[in-house]
This record gives structure tokens, C-alpha cells and sequence, in this order.
């Protein structure tokens, strides 16, 4: 009897136990005060409204913040100010951000100012990014930056999410395509459409730098020839922290007699052996076993 009695005893325990573990709140997500893209004239000002919207969906749909935005546009940049800005909003955190048109594209560059010591908490950059693709794409970019400098990461990972940005030229754009569909037939990690239309939180970001693809006419002997030449760095840059995870930069030539060839084949060689090479490259790395898991960091 005082067995069963025991026994009774340490089950009710046990179950008040769960039914508290269950009860208990889930921990409080910090707060960012979000301020807008100020105005600029590397930006059309419909595209920047854009690029503000999303942002806040792509932090709220992390479920690790709670965003925040001010109700009138605030005019200073300094730390103390924004500081200022943050704790007259509840905020620990205050975000702000800035464009600037390079030659090889808009940058973003942004602080996340810590309120309470009115310091930088972590200073932000996103390179070479379309103008065109500004709002679609940037978002997802830009928040494992953001939330790496505000709450800690999970114990275990999930696969890595990539996606690619998307290129300038129309060249760039068919071997990033290329590159997209070798990247997904591992199905070992995500690969985001390069159309932007998934929202996942991106953890990888993916970069594909043509420098140069030139084709001239040379004369040698009785023959004409096709003298093809390509420049260029296939890239993955782990998010939150900025660090590139694997770089393979190469230089290759072509030629082939114009007689039986084309300036368009001559290109199409070029994609085709720098694809091959980048994803060799990719393969012997050992980076896809990384990204099957991301590390934590």
C-alpha cells in the first residue's frame, strides 16, 4: 500500500511538472526599432518603401524579434541619437540602414545600435545587390546579419538555406542558373528560386562575379578564329557572421574557327567550362557537408 501510495505520489509530480514546463511563457524576443531607408537618390523611392516593408516581414517571420518603427522619419544618424530613439520606443536595439550605388552595384551598409550602452552592437554590409531586385531579394539577405547580433543561435542547426544573388548581365544569369540547378540536385540543403518568391530565412548567400567575357576575331595562318575569354569568382558567404565559406575564381579561353563557329558558341563554351569547374571545385571542398548542417557559430 504505501508502495502504490509512493508511486502515485511521484506520478503527480511528474505530471504537475510537465503541466508547468508546459505552462511556462515562451523566452521574450528582444526589440528592434527599424528605421526606414532614408531617401537617396540611389534608390527610387517606391523601391525603398518596398525593400522597408519586407524587411519587417522577413524579421517577423524569423519569430525571434518583435519589430518596431518609429512614427515619424527620424533625421539624425549619430549612435547617441539613435540610442535616444530606441529607448523612448522600448527597444533594445535600434536598426538603421543606408544605400549607396557603387559601379558594380547598391550597396547597404547598417548599424544595430545597442540602446542601453548606446554603442554598435554590429555594423552590417550587403555588396553589389540590382537595383532592380533590391526589394525582392535583400530582405532575406540582410536578417541572419541582423539577428546574429541580437539573440544567440540555436543549439542545432537545420540544413543551410542558400540563395543566389541574382546577376547583371544576361551571361552572369545563365550560368547562376546553372549553377542553381547543379547547387539543388543535392537536396542536402535548401536552394532558394531566383525569383525571390520563397521567404525563408536565407543562411547562405551565394555570389557570382563575371569580371570579364570578351570574344575577338583573330587572323593566324589561312583561318580565322573565335578567341573567347572568361573572368570570373563563384562565392558563398555565410551570413551571420559575413565569412566566406568557399571562393573559386578562374580564367579560361576558348577559340574556335570562325568557318564553323559563332560568337554566341564561343560564349556558351565559356559558361559551360567555368559551371563545370566552379561546381568540381564545390564538390571537392567539402562545403556541401557543412551546409547539409550548418555549424553553429
Amino acid at each position: 500500500m504505501r508502495r502504490s501510495l509512493a508511486i502515485a505520489s511521484i506520478l503527480t509530480a511528474a505530471a504537475l511538472c510537465g503541466t508547468a514546463a508546459a505552462d511556462a511563457p515562451p523566452p521574450e524576443r528582444p526589440r528592434i526599432l527599424v528605421l526606414p531607408l532614408p531617401p537617396s537618390h540611389a534608390i527610387d523611392p517606391a523601391i525603398a518603401r518596398a525593400f522597408d516593408a519586407r524587411l519587417l516581414v522577413a524579421l517577423d517571420d524569423t519569430r525571434r524579434v518583435v519589430t518596431v518603427t518609429p512614427s515619424d522619419e527620424p533625421e539624425c544618424t549619430s549612435t547617441e541619437c539613435l540610442a535616444a530613439l530606441g529607448t523612448a520606443a522600448d527597444a533594445p536595439f535600434v536598426l538603421s540602414l543606408s544605400a549607396v550605388r557603387e559601379a558594380d552595384g547598391l550597396t547597404l551598409f547598417g548599424t544595430l545600435v545597442d540602446a542601453r550602452s548606446a554603442a554598435a552592437a554590429r555594423r552590417i554590409e550587403l555588396s553589389r545587390i540590382d537595383p532592380a531586385s533590391l526589394a525582392r531579394m535583400a530582405p532575406a539577405e540582410l536578417v541572419p546579419q541582423i539577428t546574429a547580433g541580437v539573440v544567440a543561435p540555436p543549439a542545432a542547426r537545420p540544413a543551410a538555406v542558400l540563395g543566389i544573388s541574382q546577376p547583371t548581365t544576361p551571361q552572369a544569369r545563365t550560368a547562376a542558373l546553372a549553377l542553381h540547378d547543379r547547387l539543388a540536385a543535392y537536396r542536402t540543403f535548401k536552394v532558394l528560386p531566383l525569383d525571390g518568391t520563397d521567404r525563408s530565412t536565407l543562411t547562405h548567400r551565394a555570389e557570382l562575379v563575371i569580371s570579364e567575357l570578351s570574344v575577338v576575331e583573330r587572323r593566324r595562318g589561312l583561318c580565322t578564329w573565335h578567341d573567347g575569354t572568361l573572368v570570373g569568382t563563384f562565392a558563398i558567404t555565410d551570413l551571420s557572421n559575413g565569412r566566406a565559406v568557399f571562393t573559386r575564381s578562374v580564367r579560361l579561353s576558348e577559340s574556335q574557327r570562325t568557318l564553323l563557329s559563332s560568337r554566341d558558341r564561343v560564349i556558351d563554351a565559356l559558361l559551360d567550362a567555368a559551371v563545370a569547374d566552379w561546381m568540381t571545385a564545390f564538390h571537392a571542398s567539402g562545403v556541401e557537408a557543412r551546409l547539409r548542417r550548418a555549424p553553429a557559430r
